[in-house]
């Protein structure tokens, strides 16, 4: 007990910079096996092989398996939600309609350069799952983010058919899913997902879904 208490001080010592590059190293690696595997049959050993780090470190930063999981999604959701501050923040024009089109825009990049987080959802989708629960608690601020823009553009017409919520889960299916898969995508349709004709092909295709555009 003595030696465990001595270790878990020296880690704790860690400067500041290098402690914060380790958990996103962590989280990085974590987000792979989740993804692949599931939260029940991940380890935290095989993250910790994967991020060059210990399991007594990871517990460290970020205590036990579950705890590591809801810091990944989080991580994972907070991607989107600073891309979509800065897209607000960096916007000049008052148009709904060209604000949420970057929306996608950046939605479809940052899930292709992350599909782990898809994945993860995709292995967490019975409502009964505490993880599940989480995640839809989670992404609520992400969806207060969008809400404003969705609503201006049923005001002008546009997703008379969805309310928010509704029209959320079927952007995240007809974004989502195709990359999640890329595999069986490239199969297919002979497209990698991941390459940049890739990420603009899905892109228009997605916006021409939303907004029936030919070009």
């Amino acid at each position: 007990m003595m030696t465990q208490r001595k270790n878990i001080t020296r880690l704790g010592k860690q400067p500041k910079e290098v402690s914060e590059k380790t958990k996103e190293t962590v989280l990085k690696a974590a987000l792979k096996i989740f993804a692949r595997e599931g939260f029940y049959n991940a380890k935290l050993r095989e993250i910790a092989e994967l991020a060059g780090t210990t399991h007594g470190l990871i517990r460290h930063h970020f205590g036990l398996k579950d705890d590591l999981y809801k810091a990944v999604i989080d991580y994972g959701l907070k991607l989107h939600e600073n891309k979509l501050l800065k897209i607000i923040e960096s916007n000049k024009s008052d148009d709904p309609l060209a604000l949420f089109k970057e929306f996608i825009t950046s939605y479809v990049s940052i899930v292709v350069k992350n599909p782990e987080l898809s994945k993860i959802m995709m292995h967490n989708n019975s409502s009964t799952s505490p993880h599940f629960v989480y995640i839809v608690e989670r992404q609520k601020k992400l969806h207060s983010i969008i809400e404003p823009v969705f609503m201006r553009l049923k005001k002008l017409g546009y997703f008379e058919d969805f309310d928010h919520y509704s029209f959320l889960v079927y952007v995240c299916a007809l974004v989502e899913i195709p990359i999640a898969m890329g595999n069986m995508t490239k199969k297919m349709m002979g497209e990698d997902m991941s390459s940049r004709k890739g990420i603009a092909l899905h892109t228009k295709r997605v916006l021409k879904f939303l907004f029936h555009e030919e070009k």
